[in-house]
């Protein structure tokens, strides 16, 4: 047995280091940091602040837009074709005015489409949906296929959603 306790003993005692007069310092603490630490902390602070409430002004000022395509979600299927396309005019003009550009909104249909059309892409304009759709309103009987029903909505809802009056 005494040869089996040599190793453990030797294993436990400490490690005799030369020069055992040197002091050496305490570690430094990592806290309480530098003074222009906070200055950074605070500007970080600020900065998320500052994000927050842009993104909230920018949120309640585009509630138009949600409640403009609430609107024309909920009521499109519900309407004859003709009160569909005049949703559509409603909605635009409404949008239109809440943005502050009432003398847009004021224009004669076809005037004010071919202006909306100059900032929408190709694929998305609304000459491309026809005289139904600029016209509609004005006529006494107006009767439109799904497709085309269809295409003006996506077309309204993506002009309320993608415009910059």
């Amino acid at each position: 047995m005494p040869a089996a306790q040599a190793p453990l003993q030797s294993a436990t005692q400490a490690i005799d280091l030369p020069h055992k007069a040197y002091m050496l310092p305490q570690s430094v603490p990592m806290w309480p940091p530098v003074w222009w630490t906070w200055l950074i902390v605070a500007a970080i602070i600020l900065a998320i602040i500052g994000l927050l409430f842009l993104w909230y002004r920018r949120h309640k000022k585009r509630t138009y837009r949600r409640e403009a395509l609430s609107n024309i979600n909920k009521q499109s299927s519900e309407v004859t074709d003709k009160d569909c396309i005049l949703l559509c005019h409603e909605m635009i003009r409404r949008c239109l005015i809440s943005e502050g550009k009432t003398e847009t909104a004021a224009f004669p249909s076809k005037t004010l489409f071919e202006t909306l059309d100059k900032t929408m892409p190709a694929k998305r304009q609304f000459s491309a949906l026809g005289n139904e759709f600029i016209d509609g309103p004005y006529r006494s009987q107006i009767e439109l296929t799904t497709e085309q029903r269809n295409a003006m909505i996506k077309n309204t809802c993506y002009w309320i959603r993608k415009h910059h009056a």
